[in-house]
């Protein structure tokens, strides 16, 4: 009876740690936070994009960005069409519910520095793929020359591997001490 016992939780351990092997690299995979300059574009898709908005700062200054502008025909001197509140411009979230169609070119503002002209980037809709595409990026040269495409090697997990050999070495050893 005690034999039945400490084996049901020998197995009950080693599917514990077979599925957080399977589960933690899975959860530990994170698209990461991507660097915004002036004069960029960024697709917006229904996925959450971090961005890091420290590159749009007025250099003399330095001061955080505290929003983001939208004027009407892309002209600072006409009116504001929308204002996108940032809380911290180092860590700033966005999606395709963020903007509510308003897509376009949007000015930087510091309530220290006030409107900075120079430092505009473009938000654009993302197209969604297609059944020949897939989400990676796709680069592309022109057709006149042999065409070559690259892709994007996905985030990957930073020690998959290991957990699964630990999760195996204890499977292991579970084994070789039931034996004795």
């Amino acid at each position: 009876m005690a034999y039945e016992k400490s084996t049901s939780r020998h197995l009950l351990v080693i599917l514990v740690v077979l599925s957080l092997a399977l589960v933690v690299p899975a959860a530990a995979q994170e698209t990461g936070t991507r660097l915004v300059q002036p004069g960029d574009t960024i697709e917006v898709e229904a996925e959450p994009i971090v961005l890091d908005l420290i590159g749009l700062r007025k250099a003399d200054s330095f001061n955080p960005i505290t929003e983001l502008r939208k004027y009407q025909d892309d002209n600072p001197a006409k009116s504001i069409r929308r204002v996108i509140g940032v809380p911290k411009d180092s860590y700033f979230t966005i999606n395709v519910y963020t903007f509510k169609g308003y897509y376009g070119r949007y000015f930087p503002y510091s309530k220290e520095d006030g409107l900075i002209h120079e430092n505009s980037i473009v938000f654009v809709h993302a197209p969604p793929p297609t059944a020949t595409e897939t989400a990676a990026e796709v680069t592309e040269t022109p057709s006149e020359t042999s065409t070559a495409t690259t892709t994007q090697e996905p985030t990957r997990a930073p020690l998959p591997g290991l957990i699964a050999i630990a999760a195996i070495a204890l499977a292991g050893l579970l084994g070789a001490a039931q034996k004795r």
